[in-house]
């Protein structure tokens, strides 16, 4: 059991475990480390690290068991995992349960993110355009002139987050590695 085994490791790695053991047991903890950072719950991050380790897609019930959440707190946090795009919940062949695996791969992670990026920007920057509708008939004084300002501002970080979110689509991680290294060698060379 992952959660136990986590709760009960004060020293990280115990003479009592294998070596396999422990080494999960650290992927579990970094994993709840990066939630707990992240800002989400301990449940979330030991599930994440359940399913990083799992071979194949794993169902709820393996997740209780491995886990020793209860059943909703499981479903709570595969549900808020997944809405983050860092699991996917899949139906395997001839099955009508739910699994899910995570997203290990750098460039579908990337993609589900910035599909999650551009909507809160366009969320923002549609907002910004309301509030600057409704100011248009706002009299004219510091405060409304310092407002029109700030959500002209908003709505050109807005433009400009979109930019890069449509330019982020169109390449592989290992691209924009590629490029961007070409970059800083021709700005070294270039002495910028």
């Amino acid at each position: 059991m992952y959660l136990k085994i986590v709760a009960d490791s004060s020293p990280m790695i115990r003479e009592d475990f294998t070596p396999v053991e422990a080494a999960k047991r650290c992927m579990v903890d970094a994993s709840i480390q990066v939630a707990t950072k992240l800002g989400y719950s301990d449940a979330a991050g030991a599930l994440r690290g359940v399913l990083m380790l799992a071979d194949q897609p794993r169902s709820m019930d393996y997740l209780v068991e491995q886990t020793g959440y209860s059943k909703s707190t499981v479903s709570t946090n595969m549900a808020h995992l997944e809405r983050m795009g860092i699991v996917r919940r899949v139906r395997l062949p001839g099955d009508k349960r739910y699994y899910y695996s995570t997203i290990i791969s750098i460039d579908e992670g990337t993609k589900v993110h910035n599909e999650n990026f551009r909507q809160i920007m366009q969320i923002i920057a549609a907002g910004a355009a309301k509030a600057q509708e409704i100011l248009e008939g706002a009299e004219e004084g510091d405060d409304a002139r310092w407002l029109r300002s700030r959500l002209a501002l908003v709505r050109e970080e807005c433009s400009k987050a979109l930019t890069l979110a449509d330019l982020l689509d169109r390449f592989t991680i290992t691209e924009l590695i590629d490029i961007l290294k070409l970059e800083v060698e021709g700005r070294k060379k270039g002495g910028k």
